[in-house]
């Protein structure tokens, strides 16, 4: 008779951790103005234009009031789930707990998706041309560097925008890092009294909240391949985004839950969130154009 395994010798076999894939996790929260526990599916924000004082006299007589123009924006709610299953005997075949291992997947696509919503708020709106841009020749190379941020915050500054105690945040792609850090007035300690290159920590700069994203998964920034000098080189257009420009509806925010079927001898995970995110004010976002790999302008 041939030998058989034994259940001790079986279960050796699986005595790990389980490893998680490399993937992005949640990134850009905190960045924009979030309105939680909204009703409906459509939460609509109005937009007020500036008003100024007028000159009058010192007689007596009724004060006209001033006509204030709205515009109304409408942040439209989508409903998002993942649901992935377990099965009874399946739980059992290994040495760790797998629906620990399904609730962290889950709490990572969660996040994921709540930073998507905020990104795609910018790239898929119909308007997206009319944010300004910084050009990719700004600044001492192609990729970030102080030179467009300056001008980024300057252009925001100049539309009344308030840019002090870090209101505003760069949504940067982690490719572009090295062609900051080429930036001596990033890493010089005369320009800057971090450092950068030797914790690889740039928490803000110019008064800016840094976020930095990965490739691996749907909350990354966009790009377009084009060709440099015969290289493939990736092209981004980097947001800077100040708090008040887009705005975040939660009917329902991120929730998991684990659910035994003993009819179906199976776990079920399902992990919900229902909100939408919109641009209410264009000129509270400028885009910063980058390259990685960079070249020196």
């Amino acid at each position: 008779m041939t030998n058989q395994i034994n259940e001790a010798a079986a279960m050796q076999l699986f005595d790990t951790e389980v490893t998680l894939k490399y993937q992005n996790h949640l990134r850009l929260m905190g960045t924009i103005d979030e309105r939680h526990g909204t009703t409906g599916t459509t939460l609509n924000v109005p937009v007020s234009d500036l008003i100024e004082m007028e000159e009058g006299t010192f007689a007596p007589v009724d004060i006209p009031p001033t006509p204030v123009n709205e515009t109304n924006r409408a942040v439209v709610t989508n409903d998002y789930h993942v649901k992935t299953v377990i099965g009874g005997g399946e739980k059992t075949l290994f040495n760790f707990d797998k629906i620990v291992d399904h609730a962290k997947l889950h709490a990572l696509a969660g996040a994921r998706m709540d930073d998507f919503i905020k990104i795609n708020s910018i790239f898929a709106d119909p308007l997206v041309n009319t944010i300004n841009v910084v050009p990719k020749t700004t600044g001492v190379n192609t990729g970030l560097n102080e030179g467009k941020i300056a001008s980024a915050v300057a252009y925001l500054e100049s539309q009344g925008v308030d840019v002090q105690d870090y209101s505003c945040s760069i949504w940067a792609p982690a490719l572009i890092k090295p062609s900051l850090y080429a930036d001596d007035r990033v890493v010089n300690f005369f320009y800057n009294d971090v450092k950068p290159l030797t914790d690889n920590r740039i928490v803000g700069y110019l008064g800016c909240d840094m976020r930095f994203l990965g490739e691996n998964g749907i909350n990354k920034i966009p790009s377009t391949t084009i060709t440099v000098a015969g290289n493939p080189v990736q092209e981004y257009y980097v947001p800077m985004v100040h708090k008040d420009a887009i705005v975040q509806s939660f009917n329902r925010d991120i929730s998991t839950s684990i659910t035994w079927l003993q009819n179906q001898d199976r776990w079920e995970l399902l992990t919900i969130l229902t909100s939408g995110a919109l641009i209410i004010q264009y000129n509270g976002i400028s885009f910063m154009v980058c390259d990685a790999p960079y070249v020196n302008n």
